[in-house]
């Protein structure tokens, strides 16, 4: 009976369709092997999948996203796992999957492409290229049957216009070039840190008076403008007032989840009220630095609580084996929920707490303005810290250790019954941002020294090999890529910060190496150039490099190069070469001193110390 039952079964497994793959199932990326399965051939980005496509005379779809990006996952299940589009990739693209944390200067390159074709951006990001390897189209989520058309019409006109789309192509991307050469265009008389007012002023009329950040749509942190701001303009009153508010909404509102700790990335909308609920590594780690230089900087205590809450968050869910931390935890929780690892419904308060809590959070948090029960809710401050202990008859003491005792209570709730799903890659270039901040909290407590010690070591012994930085490390601890310049400038200035702050020698030699290297790899007469490898045409070079999220990898190497310089006279000459690099500013920092904050105050940092 038993023999028999084991050979219907067989029989049964033999006929069963096998598990479709391609050649991204089990990789280490997470967002990557999330596309394993998918009907459509993907290739990695290299040079055998562009001269397939050379070899095929086919189109080359590139398709970029990162783990925790909502929208990512919804084309993922909309189109790329869609057999019917997934036979039209196959039949006329070379399909090329990219996970943009591990390739950001192929991002930024095609990113370019697309906001300058299409007035705007996002991820995911979706490019078409010619074999050659020329931007032709690009587009960010598309619903599936408009993703088809395009497919459709792409490879049509391919076949039909080929020389057409091929010279428009390459007309396009020279006329990028150029306009990238007239951006590198120096400015003789001009060094880049005469343009700190400039800076200042761009940035207060960028500025929401009412709500604090920057522009009127969608608010990010801004951590470069706002450090910024904190160095340089410090002694104006509307900067300060400005700083203050930014950082009270950053902390109170729906920007920072007040029941885990840590911040996400960006809120949608103007008032920091509802957050894209994904958080990454580099916001947070960030934002700690900002929030212990504001304290000490605006003489507001309440600020280091929020850096060091923030570190609490970050080693209680982002800790990874070896001493590192992951690169982020997804925006949709296991339920494919959107923010719902965060949000709270009134009748599970009213069963999780006292009547008494229930009415402090509803006053404090807002969490009853909605009428329906069920209605799920991002707790933020409704009323100040004061006017609440006010009304609850209480001292500033006792509504933090009742309010502490809240958050305990429901972040045992949202552990116990929800998961977020998290890309556990372990990327160098954001580890290193950590360390800094872990080395800047040393001044305010010492209890951070063992896991900044963890760190420092995983940064010096996993993806420092002596020769070389890689890009990553899974949770193998094997390496995914070599390093961009981002990688060097954002490792070394951790080294070199924690080595300062707890005087270690040995972690200020590999520090000096690693700037020493960067110098050497990326510095060039044309320019900066971000990685060590490009497969398109035209390499982009670029004299100054602006700020993105993260503050520019040239800045930080520039003030790590100051520093070192500092404590050993034989860096001397590297010094020379960093203050020769910032004497001309180019037209871009004149026409955009906003998006050039961190590198005019490194050019600060170079000329005070001369003078």
């Amino acid at each position: 009976m038993l023999r028999s039952l084991i050979v219907v079964c067989c029989c049964l497994l033999a006929l069963a369709p096998a598990v479709q793959s391609n050649e991204l199932a089990g990789n280490p990326s997470p967002y990557l092997a999330l596309h394993g399965h998918d009907p459509v051939d993907w290739h990695s980005w290299n040079a055998a999948a562009l001269s397939k496509a050379h070899r095929e005379d086919k189109l080359i779809f590139v398709s970029l996203g990162y783990f925790s990006c909502h929208w990512c996952h919804v084309m993922q299940r909309e189109s790329f796992a869609n057999p019917e589009i997934g036979k039209i990739l196959n039949a006329h693209f070379v399909s090329i999957k990219v996970d943009r944390e591990l390739n950001p200067v192929l991002d930024d390159r095609l990113m370019t492409f697309v906001q300058a074709t299409a007035g705007r951006g996002g991820w995911p990001l979706n490019v078409f290229l010619t074999p050659d390897g020329y931007p032709l189209f690009g587009m960010t989520y598309a619903p599936p049957e408009e993703f088809k058309r395009t497919l459709t019409k792409l490879y049509s006109r391919w076949k039909s216009e080929r020389q057409v789309l091929e010279q428009a192509a390459q007309e396009l991307d020279d006329m990028l070039a150029q306009s990238q050469l007239e951006a590198n265009q120096t400015v003789d008389g001009l060094p880049i840190a005469a343009l700190k007012n400039d800076f200042i002023d761009a940035a207060l009329r960028h500025a929401d008076e009412l709500k604090g950040g920057f522009g009127q749509r969608a608010k990010f942190p801004s951590t470069p403008q706002l450090n910024a701001l904190l160095t340089l303009g410090s002694e104006r009153s509307e900067v300060t007032e400005f700083l203050t508010l930014t950082l009270d909404h950053m902390a109170q509102q729906g920007l920072r989840d007040l029941v885990g700790g840590g911040f996400f990335r960006y809120t949608v909308d103007p008032n920091w009220e509802t957050p894209h609920y994904e958080k990454m590594l580099y916001t947070n780690a960030l934002l700690v630095r900002l929030y212990l230089n504001a304290a000490n900087q605006l003489a507001r205590s309440d600020y280091t609580e929020v850096a060091l809450d923030t570190l609490t968050f970050m080693e209680r869910e982002m800790s990874a084996p070896g001493g590192a931390f992951i690169a982020s935890l997804s925006a949709v929780d296991d339920h494919n929920h959107e923010g719902g690892y965060y949000l709270f419904q009134q009748k599970q308060l009213k069963s999780l707490l006292t009547e008494k809590a229930l009415q402090l959070v509803n006053v404090a948090w807002g969490m009853d303005r909605y009428y329906d029960e069920e209605t799920e809710i991002l707790p933020r401050w409704e009323k100040s810290a004061d006017e609440v202990a006010t009304a609850f008859n209480m001292s500033p003491a006792q509504l933090k250790k009742q309010l502490s005792e809240v958050r305990s209570k429901l972040l045992a709730y949202r552990e116990k019954t929800r998961r977020i799903p998290k890309d556990d890659k372990r990327l160098s270039g954001w580890n290193g941002l950590t360390l800094s901040a872990y080395a800047d909290s040393l001044s305010v407590t010492p209890s951070h020294r063992a896991r900044g010690e963890a760190l420092a070591k995983f940064l010096a012994e996993k993806v420092w090999s002596g020769k070389q930085l890689y890009r990553a490390v899974d949770a193998q601890d094997h390496p995914l890529g070599d390093g961009s310049l981002e990688d060097y400038a954002y490792v070394s200035a951790g080294l070199l910060d924690w080595a300062m702050a707890t005087n270690n020698k040995n972690y200020l030699q590999i520090a000096a190496h690693i700037i020493q290297q960067a110098w050497t790899v990326f510095h060039h007469p044309q320019g900066w150039l971000k990685s060590t490898e490009t497969l398109l045409p035209n390499p982009v070079y670029e004299m100054h490099i602006s700020d993105g999220p993260i503050p520019s990898p040239e800045a930080l190497l520039l003030e790590s190069t100051r520093r070192l310089a500092q404590r050993n006279a034989k860096f001397q000459p590297l010094l020379k070469k960093a203050r020769t690099s910032v004497q001309k500013a180019t037209q871009a920092i004149v026409d955009s001193p906003y998006f050039y904050a961190s590198l005019i105050s490194a050019a600060n940092g170079l000329t005070v110390e001369r003078e």
